[in-house]
């Protein structure tokens, strides 16, 4: 037996490597997991080298704040593997189910007039403890109850809870029960019925299905239908509601129809809030090109207007041309209007860039995204050619035919700056990215272009230009910094009245954590929603199958979990998902072009996740934006929503598009 105060090697060695990889699966760098659990960060390298003596409490800290079990941080193979702590208290785990959901039991001993107070685990767990030796106080911390030798408590382990021996040793059994992953909250929202056999049951069920989607346009937000009693296997019974359903057949505005599979078959509808505002201002001056991509921008996002044969080939043709802005827009514009298209320039293989050590100690975007993959697939994202669209109208708006020099903030990959070379050609650019990953393809991209000047840095790192600028860009950036580090630095480098267009997704607005996460939940979420386009299993290689399979599955099911306040269940899920995606061995050249679609849906999972962890991933909401652009000094000329992901508002979740003025 080893002392109170020293962790048992077998337990260092435990902690040690089950941290490593928890903290791995979560794609958790150090320094945010030190951000999240408090704990000091050489505190968690010396824990992870296994050289810490972490406590009891330390352990439970942990296991909260990486969302797993406390026993998944503390298994080991070997009997003695027994926790102490130098407090009067040592468990020992003693048995651990993972099926059908996870129990963990332990064997606990107080010494005399011990307290613990336990801090909340995750949501949905429940402790049961049965009292081996001696008298307690056991419950939650609010309503402790006195249990002796042979009596047993029950209580909710997601509150704060007690456990405080009095004036002899105890022991204690404590069983850890965890919530079933597919155990959520039932509301009226969610309906069960039998799975339809004779034709009238067909019948009926197709009237239900249209009063679910005329529910949906009408503003309720989320509905699910759960089957019972059907025999059939997971791509049967899918098939056979996509057959015999009318509104799996018809694109209907407005609402959504996912069918999908879990331990049973489910319709689950949503509602599609809000509005994507057109570009119908079109400014002085605009060349051909401009003109040419305002037009195609507006059909695209007009869903009023539906496409002739005519209209159809011609977006065919130029999907398929040189330009990448062009080709963007108009495959956007068929698979907006039920024709699914990627336009020529996504990449069907992605390049991998050599990785490169980051700069800081917290975690570089590089980190947590996959960088090369961005730049082969980002393309088929909702309105990313349209952000340059709206940029390349409000420089030739305010600066005419003669902008002078620009600095592009965040360049990323480069092809929105691409994009924008392609509308405005006579731009002189300096483009701006951390980015090792990024920076490769940026020069990559531009190497033959003699008015692109790419830097690898910060926008925070750089010094006072001696000419300022006239103006300045930005997609997709200002949420991976400090938002107001990330303006101020952007003023030093203008001129007084000097313009800053951003483009750049952002949340609806929030109060506190839990509503964020919801907010951040249901924005991602939406955006791969809208592009779960029907793709045919039997032309794909196995894993990107499973690719397909675990989106289609999951994704409605996460939408329907946060529409109805189960944040806790919808992160789990999206969580889970994440890494079931990871695991797969999916292929580096695309079996189907529409591959393309999901193969994003996986880089925004990852975007989504990262910003659950807040690294890398800062988004704010778009009035917090404003207020911030005012104080950085910045007055704001126009703002739009150019796609709108969660709520009806222009200031709701989705790409914004700011235009301010330097003062």
């Amino acid at each position: 037996m080893c002392s109170m105060n020293t962790l048992p090697t077998v337990i260092r060695e435990a902690v040690s490597s089950n941290l490593k990889s928890a903290r791995s699966v979560r794609g958790i760098s150090l320094s945010g997991l030190a951000e999240i659990s408090g704990i000091g960060k050489a505190t968690l390298s010396g824990i992870e080298k296994g050289e810490g003596n972490p406590t009891i409490e330390t352990l439970w800290n942990l296991a909260r704040s990486l969302n797993v079990p406390f026993g998944q941080l503390i298994a080991s193979e070997r009997e003695e593997a027994t926790v102490y702590t130098a407090a009067g208290i040592s468990a020992k785990l003693i048995n651990r189910e993972t099926t059908p959901r996870v129990i963990e039991t332990f064997v606990m001993e107080l010494a005399p007039h011990t307290k613990r107070l336990a801090e909340p685990h995750m949501a949905g767990v429940i402790e049961h403890v049965l009292m081996l030796q001696g008298r307690m106080l056991i419950g939650t911390s609010s309503e402790p109850q006195l249990i002796s030798s042979g009596q047993s408590v029950r209580f909710k382990g997601d509150v704060q809870h007690l456990y405080q021996s009095l004036d002899e040793p105890c022991t204690v059994q404590i069983s850890v029960i965890y919530p079933e992953p597919d155990n959520r909250p039932s509301c009226s929202d969610d309906k069960i019925r039998d799975w339809p056999v004779t034709i009238d049951d067909w019948e009926g069920l197709n009237v239900q299905v249209d009063r679910m989607g005329l529910e949906a346009r009408q503003g309720i937000v989320a509905r699910k239908l759960t089957f019972e009693k059907c025999h059939l296997e997971a791509q049967m019974a899918l098939s056979a509601l996509s057959d015999n359903l009318r509104s799996a057949r018809v694109k209907v505005e407005r609402s959504q129809l996912h069918l999908v599979y879990e331990a049973r078959p489910m319709i689950v509808s949503l509602s599609r809030q809000g509005t994507h505002a057109l570009i119908q201002s079109i400014a002085p001056g605009a060349s051909d090109a401009l003109r040419q991509a305002l037009d195609i921008c507006n059909l695209g996002f007009s869903p009023w207007r539906s496409l002739s044969q005519h209209q159809k080939n011609g977006l065919e043709d130029i999907a398929q041309s040189d330009s990448v802005c062009l080709a963007t827009l108009a495959a956007e514009a068929l698979t907006r209007h039920g024709y699914p298209c990627v336009p020529a320039q996504a990449a069907l293989r992605y390049e991998r860039s050599t990785r490169m050590d980051a700069r800081s100690e917290k975690a570089s975007f590089e980190d947590r995204i996959n960088v090369d993959a961005y730049a082969a697939y980002e393309l088929v994202h909702p309105a990313y050619a349209k952000q340059a669209v709206a940029i390349a109208n409000e420089l030739q708006d305010h600066l005419g035919s003669a902008p002078g020099s620009i600095i592009d903030v965040g360049t990323g990959p480069g092809l929105p700056l691409k994009m924008l070379l392609e509308l405005l050609p006579e731009l002189n650019v300096t483009a701006v990215d951390p980015s090792a990953a990024a920076f490769h393809h940026l020069k990559k991209l531009f190497a033959d272009y003699a008015n692109v000047t790419p830097i690898q840095a910060s926008i925070t790192e750089l010094d006072k230009p001696h000419t300022p600028y006239t103006a300045a860009i930005s997609v997709g950036a200002s949420h991976h910094l400090d938002t107001l580090e990330f303006l101020q630095s952007t003023r030093a480098q203008l001129t007084p009245g000097g313009l800053f267009i951003v483009a750049d997704e952002m949340i609806a607005e929030f109060e506190n954590a839990s509503s964020r996460s919801r907010n951040l939940i249901t924005h991602h979420l939406q955006y791969i929603a809208d592009t779960l386009i029907p793709i045919s299993p039997h032309t794909l290689e196995a894993a990107e199958a499973a690719l397909v399979t675990l989106i289609r599955q999951h994704v409605p099911l996460a939408l329907f979990d946060a529409s109805h306040s189960a944040y806790a269940e919808a992160e789990n899920r999206t969580r889970k998902l994440l890494e079931e995606i990871r695991a797969l061995d999916l292929p580096s050249a695309l079996s189907d072009p529409l591959i393309a679609f999901y193969r994003l849906h996986f880089l925004e999972l990852e975007a989504l996740v990262a910003g659950l962890d807040y690294e890398v991933e800062q988004k704010t909401y778009p009035r917090c934006f404003q207020d911030l652009a005012n104080t950085a000094g910045f007055e704001v000329l126009r703002h739009s929503r150019l796609y709108a992901t969660a709520g009806r508002s222009e200031w709701d979740a989705g790409t914004h598009l700011f235009v301010l003025k330097a003062l």
